[in-house]
């Protein structure tokens, strides 16, 4: 999934990076958390570890932007949570690979998700 198409932005090397202001970013803390497979116990992989500063920017941006979007007309809401879905859809396969690595989700419940 990640590195190809819509993710092609997504990867640092093996790390994913985190989303703000309308890209995706490396954090400040060059440090990293990772994402333990629970089934084999293996990293499985590896995203940013944010800076508090880094997260209250996202916070407070993640504030000012329900405030636009409150104000967004339901039916321009519904178009862009349809688009949102058909992006959804056209992934389910590679989305639902990483539920199942990520949260030991069986697979079949992991694409109905």
């Amino acid at each position: 999934m990640a590195g190809t198409g819509v993710f092609a932005d997504v990867l640092d090397g093996e790390v994913y990076k985190y989303y703000a202001d309308g890209e995706w970013r490396a954090s400040a803390s060059g440090k990293t958390v990772a994402i333990v497979n629970p089934t084999t116990r293996q990293t499985q992989y590896r995203v940013q570890a944010c800076t508090q500063e880094e997260v209250n920017k996202v916070m407070d941006a993640a504030k000012v932007a329900q405030k636009a979007w409150a104000r967004t007309p339901l039916w321009k809401r519904a178009e862009l949570l349809h688009k949102a879905a058909a992006i959804l859809k056209e992934h389910k396969t590679p989305i639902a690979e990483c539920l199942v690595k990520e949260i030991a989700k069986p697979a079949k419940d992991a694409v109905s998700e």
